[in-house]
């Protein structure tokens, strides 16, 4: 594969630098379970990416019971944030953040996660990766979740680096999109095959790889 070349980079975090979704299932499932409703694969599949906001609004619609976003989606946060020491770093994150800071202390770098800020930084806070980045920008933050590109686009004016100057990494579909609507090329690392990701730049099996096609080996 070409290298690509870029002036920042822009990393997801759930599902693309930690391996938190089956988490994020259990906690979701766990509550939905108290409100008398099964939250299934099958519904919560299509919502990875997209913020808590709108998972909350999808139990309430399939499921059939009352919600109050705000407090409901506070609450869910925090019981994820109870459990972050459950988490594990995916597999070649730890190496790829490893290279970044090794090519280049200058090299502007992001986090921009749909996730609340305070279990953004718990969850990297988790693994000492905080202060590996110069910018977090979290779901709070824009008013239009991923597949909007809002919260790219912040994340890029945080770095005072042009939007077609970044790379971004993203393991959901509602994320890559995002990265396209943005106007930045986007480097995929799906959990799973699916013909939908071909509109990124690149689709990678790990950060092993994504590491290579970034000229970070």
């Amino acid at each position: 594969m070409a290298v690509i070349s870029y002036e920042a980079l822009i990393f997801d975090m759930d599902g693309l630098m930690v391996d938190s979704e089956p988490l994020w299932f259990e906690v979701q499932r766990d509550f939905a379970l108290n409100r008398g409703g099964e939250w299934t694969p099958a519904l919560a599949d299509p919502c990875v990416g997209k913020g808590l906001a709108n998972s909350v609004r999808v139990m309430a619609q399939a499921l059939g019971f009352e919600v109050d976003v705000e407090r409901d989606a506070a609450a869910i946060v925090e019981a994820f944030i109870g459990r972050v020491g459950d988490l594990a770093l995916k597999r070649g994150c730890a190496e790829i953040v490893d290279a970044v800071q090794r090519r280049s202390r200058r090299l502007p770098r992001a986090v921009a996660s749909s996730s609340a800020r305070r279990l953004v930084e718990a969850t990297l806070g988790r693994f000492g990766l905080v202060e590996r980045f110069d910018v977090l920008v979290c779901g709070e933050a824009v008013s239009r979740p991923k597949p909007a590109p809002d919260i790219f686009l912040l994340a890029a004016r945080h770095m005072s680096v042009a939007p077609d100057a970044c790379v971004v990494l993203e393991d959901s579909l509602a994320g890559v999109e995002a990265a396209r609507a943005a106007g930045m090329r986007v480097i995929a690392v799906p959990e799973k095959a699916d013909e939908r990701f071909s509109i990124a730049d690149a689709v990678v099996c790990d950060l092993h790889e994504a590491r290579t096609l970034l000229g970070l080996d």
